[in-house]
């Protein structure tokens, strides 16, 4: 059996058992990735409905030739190619990692449900991203480098090429004639991925030359290692129905490294980057002693926060105090898109339920707390401040400005769709609504 048989063969056994319908090929134009392409239509066109998507970072004056590049070369397979633009900008952690972060983050929003994501990592980007985070500091999650394929219940990443090399793939597309694209950039060590491939890994292949394959195996055992804690961390914590907030009772008589264990489970249930081990040493005891709302890890675009007991994975833009608007004027026959994170409102028609229209008007305002507003009940001439509302009800003090406050003229009749004034309630036979307030903010 010839080399190029045994790679082809290889390659499409690992297909065996992938059960999808749809797969959505991440497409660069670059050796790896028309590799990939060619591979996909020639074998699997038959069995899967395949498609590509092209990001053009616009970093390189030549940005808008391989976006066309790709273009030809999907439509001479017959195979669908969306193309997406963005314009990455530094943000303090380096051009190559937004533009990465933002990459991913675009093909991501693309994936139909359940559809496949392939993507065209190879033997020795695994090499090269082990090194990058060694040095850049990781625990042993980093040490798992690339991982071969990650199913989240939404989409499946796979990644069928971590077991070749740069010259396996050299070969294969050789002898099948297939272009590619050549990116200059990658020339510029300036980029420290670039730095390590271009300068580094030369020489310790040159040292060791199996050390792409050293690589693979260590990422093969820290992925066990990893599949061993979260293991453990599932039973420290099988007592949550839930993984965005945890209470602190389930740390009781665990050691730190336990505890540790139990927060980057959460993290990755999360979404969320891995912090530094600083970032989360040095929050850890504040997190777990603290109870106060102020209790925090900030890192990125995350936050772990302590409230009442409870640990809360948030995204920053969750705390963030809100700068309220204007008052907004609602009509409740149309849907109102509200400012990120707090979602949006809309009613639907319940006679006799919810609240009624012959108490208030069609047309309201929607406000947001500034502090100091009260909870008025005119039929029984009670009144409370809407700070004891919140705290009885202990809404997170984060999400308290960020509710939605539904006036009639000088009356608060609903607070977001958990609350409704007495005063307006509808009885039976009478014309009413119900609010529904779409958002995936945590309130309580």
């Amino acid at each position: 059996m010839s080399d190029l048989q045994d790679f082809e063969d290889s390659f499409l056994s690992q297909f065996s058992s992938l059960e999808t319908e749809e797969i959505c090929l991440a497409l660069s134009g670059g050796l790896d990735s028309m590799v990939l392409l060619h591979l996909m239509h020639a074998h699997l066109a038959e069995r899967y409905k395949i498609r590509a998507i092209h990001v053009n970072h616009n970093l390189h004056e030549n940005s808008d030739a391989w976006s066309i590049f790709c273009e030809e070369q999907c439509k001479k397979m017959d195979i669908d190619l969306l193309i997406k633009s963005i314009h990455p900008e530094s943000d303090g952690f380096g051009l190559e990692s937004k533009a990465r972060d933002e990459r991913y983050r675009v093909i991501r929003d693309s994936l139909n449900l359940r559809e496949t994501l392939l993507t065209a990592h190879h033997k020795d980007d695994q090499l090269e991203t082990i090194l990058f985070r060694i040095f850049r500091g990781t625990g042993i999650d980093g040490l798992r480098g690339v991982i071969p394929f990650q199913d989240d219940s939404i989409n499946i990443i796979f990644r069928p090429l971590l077991d070749y090399s740069r010259a396996d793939l050299e070969r294969y597309a050789s002898t099948n004639n297939i272009q590619w694209i050549e990116d200059g950039s990658n020339e510029d060590s300036s980029f420290d991925r670039n730095y390590i491939r271009n300068h580094i890994v030369p020489r310790i292949k040159d040292r060791w030359n199996k050390a792409d394959n050293s690589a693979h195996r260590l990422s093969l055992i820290a992925a066990e290692n990893i599949e061993l804690l979260n293991e453990i961390a599932s039973e420290d914590l099988s007592k949550e129905a839930q993984f965005n907030s945890i209470s602190i009772s389930n740390f009781d008589s665990h050691s730190i490294p336990r505890i540790k264990n139990m927060i980057r489970f959460l993290i990755e249930k999360n979404d969320m980057q891995m912090p530094s081990m600083y970032i989360l040493n040095s929050g850890l005891s504040e997190l777990i002693i603290n109870d106060e709302k102020s209790a925090e890890i900030k890192w990125g675009d995350h936050v772990i926060r302590r409230f009442n007991g409870r640990l809360y994975f948030l995204n920053k833009y969750e705390v963030i105090p809100f700068a309220a608007p204007e008052d907004i004027s609602w009509s409740i026959n149309q849907p109102i898109d509200l400012d990120h994170p707090i979602g949006s409102l809309e009613t639907g028609i319940a006679d006799g339920n919810g609240v009624s229209l012959d108490k208030c008007s069609e047309h309201l305002q929607i406000k947001f707390r500034k502090g100091g507003e009260k909870i008025s009940f005119s039929a029984q001439k009670k009144s409370k401040t809407l700070k004891d509302f919140f705290n009885e009800r202990k809404i997170l003090p984060w999400a308290r400005d960020k509710i939605p406050l539904i006036y009639d003229d000088q009356h608060l009749i609903c607070i977001g769709d958990f609350w409704i004034n007495e005063d307006f309630l509808a009885k039976e036979s009478e014309r009413s609504f119900i609010i529904q307030w779409n958002t995936k903010m945590m309130i309580l």
